[in-house]
């Protein structure tokens, strides 16, 4: 993508290093001079440090950065949380206007100090060439106080000793519905392009902005032509979230987990899972506004072995579906057992809830064509164990089973193609549907370590995951036209109390609901009954409207 950005030297300083990569994507051409550095965490304990990290920055792009962005948005306002649904804890967390102004301004001081003896050796006091370096704030105005505008005007004037052309300027996001990576690239490139004198500008107005060369009040609509792939309007389509937790605990190694060699230690994890992951994880969902808005599926083995904490599961509102017994696969079992096996949950569960259940989640998602006909027999309303598809629901296929190669027998007996249902056929009868999920959607297999399970890793950073959901929904914000027409999609996110409520990952969940929380009113977390519901009343509309 070539755009006004493209051959800039570019440091981004605050804790969202995924900000950094998306804002690498958005200029192609920018994606070898792009660095971000994590400064937060040393601005009030270790400024030794964080000015060497600075210094690192300068030499890695040569002694010439063009454009310092300060991204102040870890210090973010409760949103639209009412006043009585934010816990007193968070309010003790709050950074004050002044706090706040001081980590900004250590971020610029750090940067305008080494730019300060880059220009030395450069003989400063000789006239300068060139545009001169910018500095762009981003952040929420309210948070710092209503001398925030002097602070910035004194900052505009302090740089342009160092360069006449250099320019400060906060990029305010706080009303902004479109804080998009895209639309504050978009904004930072005419921020840095047009130098305005005006001081705090919000992302919303950006378009009013005029050029302080030469007057000219069309520089703003040529400058926004030179990033003619960005825009600073987003499209909006409505995501379902549809956040899951599998609640495995002990029965994980009772059935697809079971393994000779399994021992109390193993046990133990599970106990964990029940006692004091699940509990954390409900916490997380509870501080997010958001523990109805999620669905658990649950083996019958926790569910009575750990009934008090299921208990405080239902009471917090989440749908409760089901995951197996003892958490076996379907081709552990014969037909009839597997027919027992699913009786026997629907009947813990409606004891404990009050309620038929109406979803199930396959263990380890091994169903099989018998799982199908009997959720279809006993009337669930959806599944959740099959990726035909990644982001949209489908109903539940009623293919005859694939068979396997036998290489014992000549070729032509398996040189013929498998028969396949059409995309989304309505199946004859009950109609199951299908809500999507995957090994890529979760989190167990990359940050649990199972010592008897060969397909487990357990060391794999967080923020590795973390990263690569967000790479996920960012693609399907972009591209889910394609599958949804107007743009709309699911997005399916898996965890287990076992391995997202380990201390050293349940910190990377929250950071994660956050994320998907600042997308505001263009995301809705939901149960998964409530989309399956809400999309089979689409799919009836589109049948009436064809009849």
């Amino acid at each position: 993508m070539t755009s006004c950005l493209s051959n800039k030297s570019i440091v981004i300083t605050g804790v969202s290093a995924p900000f950094a990569e998306d804002f690498r994507d958005c200029y192609s051409g920018a994606k070898n001079k792009t660095l971000a550095v994590n400064l937060d965490s040393l601005v009030s304990s270790n400024l030794t440090e964080a000015q060497a990290q600075i210094n690192t920055s300068f030499s890695a792009l040569d002694d010439q950065i063009d454009i310092f962005i300060i991204d102040t948005r870890a210090q973010e306002p409760f949103r639209r949380d009412a006043i009585w649904e934010i816990p007193l804890s968070e309010w003790d967390q709050r950074l004050t206007p002044m706090s706040c102004q001081r980590k900004m301004l250590v971020h610029a001081k750090l940067f305008l100090q080494h730019q300060f003896e880059v220009s030395k050796a450069k003989k400063s006091h000789e006239p300068q060439s060139g545009d001169g370096f910018s500095i762009v704030v981003l952040g929420y105005q309210d948070l710092f106080g209503d001398s925030l505008d002097q602070v910035i005007s004194k900052l505009q004037g302090d740089v342009s000793r160092l360069h006449p052309g250099a320019s400060v300027n906060f990029l305010d996001l706080s009303n902004s519905r479109e804080a998009s990576t895209q639309s504050i690239a978009a904004a930072t490139a005419i921020l840095v392009s047009a130098k305005p004198t005006r001081g705090i500008i919000s992302l919303d107005s950006i378009a009013s902005v005029k050029s302080t060369k030469n007057n000219n009040d069309g520089f703003v609509a040529r400058n926004t032509q030179l990033c003619t792939s960005l825009t600073l309007h987003q499209k909006h389509p409505k995501v379902k979230i549809a956040l899951s937790f599998d609640f495995d605990a002990v029965s994980a190694f009772l059935g697809t987990g079971d393994h000779p060699e399994n021992n109390l230690a193993d046990y133990s994890t599970g106990i964990f899972a029940g006692r004091v992951g699940a509990n954390r994880i409900l916490r997380m969902l509870q501080k997010h506004q958001i523990a109805d808005k999620v669905t658990w599926f649950i083996p019958g083995h926790t569910m009575e072995t750990f009934e008090p904490t299921v208990k405080e599961i239902i009471k917090s509102g989440a749908e409760i579906g089901l995951h197996g017994y003892s958490h076996e696969g379907a081709y552990q079992m014969t037909p009839t057992q597997e027919r027992d096996v699913l009786v026997k949950c629907m009947e813990v569960c409606e004891r404990l809830t009050g309620k038929r259940v109406r979803g199930y989640r396959a263990p380890m998602y091994q169903l099989r064509e018998t799982t199908i006909e009997l959720l279809r027999g006993f009337e669930f309303l959806y599944d959740s164990s099959l990726s035909h598809h990644d982001s949209q629901p489908y109903f539940t296929p009623s293919d005859p089973p694939i068979e396997r190669v036998d290489f014992s027998k000549p070729a032509s007996t398996w040189l013929r193609p498998t028969p396949l249902a059409a995309t989304n056929a309505r199946p004859v009868g009950h109609p199951l549907v299908e809500i999507p999920t995957g090994w890529n959607n979760e989190d167990m297999m990359a940050l649990q370590y199972f010592p008897h399970l060969d397909n487990s890793h357990g060391h794999v950073d967080v923020r590795v995951v973390e990263q690569r959901w967000k790479d996920m929904f960012l693609w399907l914000w972009e591209n889910a036209d394609v599958d949804g027409g107007d743009g709309s999609f699911v997005f399916p996110i898996l965890m287990h109390p076992d391995t997202s409520g380990m201390s050293h990952v349940i910190g990377m969940v929250d950071r994660f609901v956050g994320w998907l929380r600042e997308w505001g009113d263009a995301v809705q977390f939901r149960t998964f009954e409530s989309i399956t519901q809400e999309w089979l009343e689409e799919q009836q509309k589109a049948e009436c409207s064809i009849d």
